[in-house]
């Protein structure tokens, strides 16, 4: 009985997916998450000709155990290896927030951002990490997906913080969370992989040979288990729901 609710549910409710987008926004809260977590989507995104936005929530001056190194110039230097991956993956354009990485900036300056972005650039469907993944100890990651998340709630009432532009003439699909422990749609990326990996290299400043070899041990192995669930070589594994679902909705984990 349970089982068929739900599957009742997701009928009534249709939740979104790749298929027939035009545009979608990728909010990250560093250079580089989109890229390890999705990547081969962000490349086969784009070369079926979907329009990708990538923001940066942070300036990504945080991330390193380099001594001497200066959080001005390691926020350049991983400005510039987000830009190189970029162009490997074919995303459109870049949008930085500039937030301090690791900062006491709030959930809610970031949301105002990105509802101001929704509704300028009115994407069919969000991208984000997933705030809800369990044992999540950066505020960052939780930070973005949860702002990420009450912008895609938000952005259709004009009266929420007096957010520019107010056109409101469109409809997101939905959003659809990475990094995440409990996935509803496996994405195959056959023929992807090497792009995502290529795109990741260009992470220099977080990437050594080392930490290279393990991430393409481990994507390659969870992507091709996952890919198998669907009959494909590779699959990358995302969290969709409708704006619906992310208010008072108990049965979001479950569909």
């Amino acid at each position: 009985m349970e089982k068929e609710f739900l599957e009742e549910l997701k009928g009534i409710l249709k939740l979104p997916n790749f298929d027939g987008i035009k545009s979608v926004l990728c909010v990250q809260p560093h250079p580089d998450d989109a890229d390890v977590a999705v990547g081969a989507t962000i490349a086969k995104l784009t070369d079926s000709g979907v329009k990708v936005t990538y923001i940066t929530v942070t300036d990504g001056s945080l991330g390193t155990q380099e001594k001497g190194m200066t959080r001005e110039k390691l926020r350049d230097i991983r400005r510039k290896e987000q830009e190189e991956a970029a162009k490997v993956l074919g995303v459109h354009d870049l949008i930085w927030l500039d937030f301090l990485d690791g900062g006491d900036y709030t959930v809610e300056e970031v949301r105002k951002e990105v509802i101001s972005y929704i509704r300028k650039l009115k994407p069919d469907l969000v991208l984000t990490v997933d705030p809800f993944l369990p044992y999540e100890a950066h505020p960052d990651h939780r930070k973005c997906g949860l702002a990420s998340s009450e912008a895609v709630l938000f952005y259709r009432f004009p009266l929420i913080e007096d957010v520019e532009p107010k056109s409101l003439d469109f409809q997101v699909q939905g959003i659809a969370y990475f990094f995440t422990s409990s996935p509803n749609l496996l994405y195959c990326v056959d023929g992807y992989m090497e792009r995502k990996f290529e795109a990741i290299a260009k992470h220099k400043s977080q990437f050594d040979e080392v930490s290279l070899k393990m991430l393409r041990w481990y994507f390659e192995k969870k992507s091709r288990i996952l890919g198998e669930k669907i009959g494909c070589e590779f699959a990358e594994p995302f969290k969709v729901l409708n704006a619906g679902m992310i208010h008072s909705f108990p049965e979001a984990c479950e569909v």
